[in-house]
């Protein structure tokens, strides 16, 4: 007997990873030596300059270690966009100090750069990896990501985003090193977050959760992931505008952890590739949401032309009645992040600046063909 199998098209081919050992819930930051005492037991401690100290969670996290009797070093000098000499001075500092782990304390930069510097201690220089996907090393040094905003997702993604300040090029180091080995995810922090830093930190885990859904990389747990946390974004960011609710916060941190689950397994879609170009011009400073808030109606108007389908689909498991993209736009007014490239001095005079610095993957996105003609047209009508 013959057997004939008939290949159909349509079934189910991915992967699916995420790596990192997670903690989620009030109080696991108080337990961080006790957490991170497999990984290591002399770490860097790496955050901004200003709002660990000023709500005093450097002082907590110190005193942690210190109970423990553990050595650690505190890096406090990274700025809201991560710079490539921030990150190469902390080389410096760590292959000194012998730090065996690295920790980022703080917002997605923070957790970005100590990221940089647990892969960077490889190289020469930061700078020879932004922009590249980067193999897998033992002498990468384990990274601990404790996220004190609730949006970045970066506890959970194998990305880095650095500004090389040589040749104003802001862009991606990526690969599995980059995972961090531990997030812990503690709502506390979310209660010290001033309401427009949670309007903005929560968009990005919207489009976090929104492009990975569209994405080309999608499957059928990212989309499942992506219902789950567009619902409770949706529902609970307006509420926790308004009152510091840690039941309401908690929902919030979950999406965002949900959303860069998403990011690592799906990626995102083209307005994060259109934002990062941006940060290639030294005089325009923007948070990286609003960035992404600046060009969203202008993309959506193009996508909707080619995901249509998958919009309508998502309306419809959501049950929300809404004229093509419309909800998204209601909600970006509701949370006040509906903002245009002009509100950050950003002009028709910028656009070819930044077409040059795109980079990243175009492909993933659902757009068919996209090309500098398109993305000059959502840049423009953007403004």
């Amino acid at each position: 007997m013959t057997l004939c199998i008939r290949i159909r098209k349509n079934l189910m081919l991915f992967n699916f990873n995420s790596p990192t050992n997670i903690y989620f819930g009030q109080g696991y930051f108080e337990k961080t030596s006790e957490i991170t005492k497999n990984i290591g037991s002399n770490p860097m401690i790496v955050c901004g300059r200003n709002s660990m100290r000023k709500n005093k969670f450097i002082e907590k996290i110190s005193s942690n270690f210190k109970k423990a009797k553990k050595k650690f070093f505190i890096y406090e000098n990274i700025s809201p966009d991560a710079k490539s000499n921030e990150i190469n001075d902390a080389i410096t500092i760590v292959k000194k100090n012998k730090n065996d782990f690295i920790i980022g304390l703080g917002g997605g930069s923070a957790i970005d750069a100590a990221k940089a510097i647990a892969v960077g201690t490889t190289y020469s220089k930061v700078e020879d990896i932004i922009g590249k996907t980067i193999n897998v090393s033992n002498e990468h040094l384990p990274i601990v990501a404790i996220p004190t905003t609730s949006g970045t997702g970066s506890e959970v993604s194998k990305g880095s985003i650095i500004t090389d300040i040589k040749k104003n090029f802001k862009s991606g180091i990526r690969g599995n090193s980059l995972f961090p080995k531990i997030a812990i995810i503690d709502p506390i922090f979310s209660l010290t977050m001033p309401s427009e830093l949670v309007a903005e930190t929560g968009f990005d885990a919207f489009t976090h959760l929104f492009e990975s859904y569209l994405a080309k990389k999608s499957n059928p747990i990212t989309e499942k992931l992506s219902e789950e946390g567009i619902s409770l974004i949706i529902k609970y960011l307006p509420q926790s505008l308004k009152k510091k609710d840690l039941l309401i916060k908690e929902k919030i941190c979950y999406a965002a952890l949900i959303g860069g689950i998403n990011v690592a397994n799906a990626s995102t879609c083209l307005p994060h590739r259109l934002q990062q170009a941006m940060g290639s011009v030294k005089e325009v400073s923007h948070p990286h949401a609003r960035g992404l808030a600046c060009v969203y109606p202008s993309w959506l108007k193009e996508e909707y032309k080619f995901s249509a389908k998958k919009i309508n689909l998502l309306k419809k498991k959501l049950n929300i009645q809404s004229a093509k993209y419309e909800f998204i736009l209601n909600f970006m007014n509701k949370i006040k992040v509906n903002n245009r490239l002009k509100d950050y001095g950003i002009d028709n005079n910028h656009i070819e600046i930044f077409i040059k610095n795109i980079s990243g993957n175009l492909e993933n996105d659902p757009i068919n063909k996209i090309n500098n003609s398109l993305i000059k047209k959502i840049y423009q009508n953007s403004i």
